[in-house]
């Protein structure tokens, strides 16, 4: 029953993702990705096996991801988990059920972002940017290249499906890296 439960919504979810970008007009193919037209799957690294708890967490979040991410429109996901999706050309991907970023409470940390009360630990590389949830009982990441516009305020409301578990904000309202969050033992 539980397994009907998680596999009905991912069938159907699955589904509406990769049938969302088809059109039924042909493409002259003119342009690298027309509108209308299919972007090619991007390849991501799934995130580890989820147990139930993940599973289950991750159903909720991904049930509630857009079709379209802002202007980018949807792309499949070559991956061996079902908890990754992706928007645009560069690619703006989703990843469920990841670790917390090994940077999290160090002082080589960057400051925490809050965007629409979630939490997010960026991890700024040369290229894109990496977010990590780093206040909800799953760890989402979301890849953002270098010069794309924030997806962060279009996802929130999915990661909310999530209640937060904590918040890393002090009695001033300031918010960063260093101050007290959810301890490693939730």
């Amino acid at each position: 029953m539980i397994a009907t439960a998680i596999a009905a919504p991912m069938t159907v979810l699955l589904a509406f993702l990769l049938s969302a970008g088809h059109s039924p007009e042909p493409s002259d193919n003119k342009d690298p990705a027309p509108s209308g037209s299919v972007l090619p799957a991007v390849t991501a690294p799934a995130p580890p096996k989820p147990d139930a708890a993940t599973q289950a967490a991750c159903v909720k979040v991904f049930a509630k991801l857009p079709v379209q991410l802002g202007q980018l429109p949807p792309r499949r996901t070559q991956t061996d988990s079902s908890f990754v999706a992706a928007w645009g050309d560069p690619a703006v991907v989703v990843r469920c059920g990841v670790a917390k970023p090994a940077v999290f409470g160090t002082p080589e940390a960057a400051q925490l972002v809050e965007v629409n009360r979630v939490l997010w630990q960026p991890d700024p590389q040369r290229d894109r940017t990496v977010y990590t949830t780093v206040d909800r009982s799953v760890s989402i990441d979301v890849t953002v290249p270098a010069g794309a516009d924030q997806p962060l305020p279009l996802l929130a409301p999915a990661v909310s499906a999530l209640p937060a578990l904590c918040t890393a904000t002090d009695a001033a309202g300031n918010t960063g890296a260093k101050l007290p969050i959810c301890s490693a033992d939730r």
